[in-house]
């Protein structure tokens, strides 16, 4: 492949592949409420066969999954996951409609999309496949054949996916590896290459009134806090049960599994240490300083190799402007543990079960949302060292960590389809999930350039490989 070819060509339609990018996120994709979705599906698998290729819609007990396939007659293949869903947008604050999709300067990065979707990801994805059509049209096939796997539920944990996989098995098996498009580069342009992710438990606590006490089918009257307890307390003290002020988690055997991390990631820990500025970090998330004194190593062995227990958001009683004396029947709190290397989600949820009955918080409900284990894959794989390559012969030095300190159903690949995967790509967004997410446009001409530098690396590695 002639990349300067397909470069070239690129940049002289690269406003209506921007303008693709718009109008892909003028359509809301809301997992949570099934806005948009199932037009937002069809705008995929069109996309899809417009560049020749065959795609579907399979159902599955939620939002369908978008498979398709371009067979461009070549020796690889890869496996293309993606999402097509996106969080809903009714934060305060935006500066523009979220599904409008205008572009402004913003915060001194000059032209940025600001959308909905914007970085986290259909900005990505829609840039993904105006590649695929530069390269059709510049070269005249793909240099790989694609498998299409893009999903409508990552943003409420991927629930009918691994299902999905497995359904699909033999025909997403098809591929070497698994390539996720995405908009990888802080703000000062410095890609990030990852090596796999922690894994996820998310549920929800729940104390109602019952025999231990407390109203049981509705709030009273706060002055009877004198004679009948409170759900509040109880699921507070619950949670304060659980974590102490040092940041310990306190349930019992729950670092028990943890595998800690080995010569190659410390080695990737002092790399991070040379090339990191934290301080951006702080800056861009308007935090005022790490919830730990250490440095460097230390500081990121906490933050890739830690398990984490985190409330995400709690419920209960009055909380409306101005005053109401009341004892509620109920409190609930969101809840979600990271995993790390070593723990598997079962036997993470049953420590934390064995816990509150410990602790006598019995009657406390525990209902469960999102549960998929931890991931990881080598830096030498050739769809890692592709993506590797293509970052330095574009002037830009990757910063490689250990794992994503989030989540994502990594493991479906790796577990499922025992293949290695890496997710990737030029490009800067941020403000996932929050107001005005946004991207910058020159990122997205980068984004495109790296991916055809990857396709180029990735067919030379496996040849190389095959000797």
């Amino acid at each position: 492949m002639d990349r300067n070819k397909v470069f070239a060509y690129l940049d002289e339609h690269f406003q209506q592949y921007l303008a693709d990018v718009q109008q892909f996120l003028r359509t809301p994709s809301v997992s949570y409420t099934g806005e948009g979705i199932r037009e937002t599906a069809g705008q995929v698998a069109d996309m899809i066969r417009t560049l020749g290729g065959t795609a579907e819609l399979v159902e599955t007990p939620g939002h369908p999954v978008v498979y398709g396939e371009i067979d461009s007659g070549a020796k690889d293949t890869l496996l293309i996951y993606g999402m097509y869903d996106v969080m809903p947008a009714d934060e305060p604050g935006w500066i523009v409609d979220p599904w409008g999709a205008e572009i402004r300067d913003f915060l001194d990065l000059g032209p940025c999309v600001i959308a909905r979707g914007a970085v986290n990801t259909k900005g990505p994805l829609s840039a993904f496949f105006g590649t695929l059509d530069a390269i059709q049209k510049a070269e005249g096939r793909l240099p790989v054949n694609l498998i299409f796997a893009i999903e409508g539920e990552e943003e409420f944990g991927s629930r009918n996916f691994p299902a999905f996989a497995e359904q699909y098995k033999e025909k997403l098996k098809q591929a070497q590896a698994m390539f996720f498009p995405f908009f990888y580069c802080d703000q000062e342009g410095t890609p990030t290459v990852t090596l796999g992710t922690k894994g996820l438990c998310y549920f929800e606590l729940t104390a109602r009134g019952g025999d231990w006490g407390g109203p049981t089918t509705r709030g009273i009257h706060g002055s009877y806090a004198a004679w009948v307890a409170n759900p509040n307390w109880r699921l507070i003290n619950a949670l304060a049960s659980m974590k102490n002020e040092h940041e310990e988690i306190l349930v019992d055997g729950f670092y028990a599994d943890v595998i800690p991390p080995n010569a190659d990631d410390l080695q990737i820990l002092q790399d991070l240490e040379a090339f990191r500025d934290d301080s951006l970090f702080l800056q861009l998330q308007e935090v005022k300083r790490f919830k730990f004194d250490a440095q460097g190593v230390e500081l990121y062995k906490h933050l890739y190799f830690d398990p984490t227990l985190n409330i995400n958001g709690y419920a209960s009683g009055f909380t409306e402007e101005g005053t109401k004396t009341l004892l509620p029947h109920q409190a609930t709190a969101k809840v979600d543990i990271r995993m790390v290397p070593g723990m598997e989600p079962e036997a993470t949820v049953a420590k934390v079960k064995a816990h509150l009955a410990k602790h006598g918080y019995h009657d406390i409900e525990m209902k469960m949302h999102n549960l998929y284990p931890w991931s990881k894959v080598s830096v030498q794989e050739p769809v890692v060292q592709a993506l590797l390559t293509g970052y330095t012969e574009l002037g830009r030095r990757p910063m490689v960590v250990p794992l994503n300190p989030g989540s994502a159903p990594y493991y479906v690949f790796q577990r499922t389809l025992g293949m290695p995967y890496i997710a990737g790509g030029l490009g800067h967004g941020s403000r996932q999930h929050s107001s005005n997410e946004y991207c910058t446009v020159e990122g997205i001409r980068d984004f495109q350039k790296s991916v055809v530098a990857f396709f180029g690396n990735y067919v030379q590695l496996q040849a190389r490989g095959r000797g």
